[in-house]
């Protein structure tokens, strides 16, 4: 699927994705090639869900498990917008508490995708319950490190500045990814750091200046610039 296409997609679609961060889903979920299965903690109406289903469904398939904790409404529209992107097939949902369900589910993870509750105790512990599924060589996604304090807190100390993750990286405007690995070398932790540095740079700007008031050109170029800067080591 063209860049352009998923994009259109995604303005089309509720919830709250940068066309930057749905193309990274779309990209990860197509790279992934087992072992392991696709987990997404928070799946609201489907809009990463969607990223990440038809990534899968242009790589090589990996079954996603999308866990919600979903009113009535919300699964109805889940559920459509599943059928109108044709990943009904992929995509298997498991509605209720991410923390609850870390327990009796026990296959592994080659990608996660955290967006669940905000709240530093329950962000930290959907990091802890369900990172250590995820296979070496898997990467974690974490959406909403930016604004919110739990995720980002989390981001910044369990994956920015851990030895457990390589690669780790900032995707406008708010998503933290990384690779997890045994230990990562001093110059991982450097590239890491580097990371965290870029994403509170954006952190620090976006607080004084008033991204509305910004020049679309402007906006563009600083978003080349921020994915340009960040390249993950071979």
């Amino acid at each position: 699927m063209a860049n352009s296409e998923l994009r259109k997609l995604l303005d089309e679609l509720p919830g709250w994705l940068t066309h930057e961060e749905g193309e990274t889903l779309y990209r990860l979920a197509k790279a992934c090639s087992g072992p392991g299965v696709i987990v997404e903690i928070g799946s609201w109406r489907g809009k990463s869900t969607t990223c990440l289903g038809l990534g899968s469904k242009a790589g090589n398939r990996v079954p996603i498990f999308a866990i919600d904790p979903h009113s009535e409404h919300t699964f109805g529209d889940f559920t459509r917008n599943m059928e109108a992107a044709g990943i009904v097939d992929l995509v298997t949902p498991m509605p209720g508490r991410s923390q609850e369900l870390a327990e009796g589910f026990d296959q592994p993870i080659a990608l996660l995708f955290i967006d669940g509750a905000h709240q530093y105790d329950l962000v930290l512990e959907d990091f802890e319950r369900w990172v250590p599924k995820v296979v070496e060589g898997g990467v974690v996604a974490m959406h909403d490190t930016t604004w919110f304090e739990g995720p980002k807190r989390v981001a910044d100390e369990l994956i920015f500045k851990s030895r457990r993750f390589k690669d780790a990286r900032y995707v406008f405007s708010s998503t933290t990814v990384a690779t997890k690995v045994a230990e990562n070398s001093a110059a991982d932790r450097l590239r890491n750091r580097f990371g965290l540095l870029v994403k509170r740079s954006v952190e620090a700007t976006r607080r004084v200046a008033d991204k509305d008031r910004l020049p679309q050109p402007l906006q563009r170029f600083g978003r080349r610039v921020l994915k340009g800067l960040q390249r993950p080591s071979a």
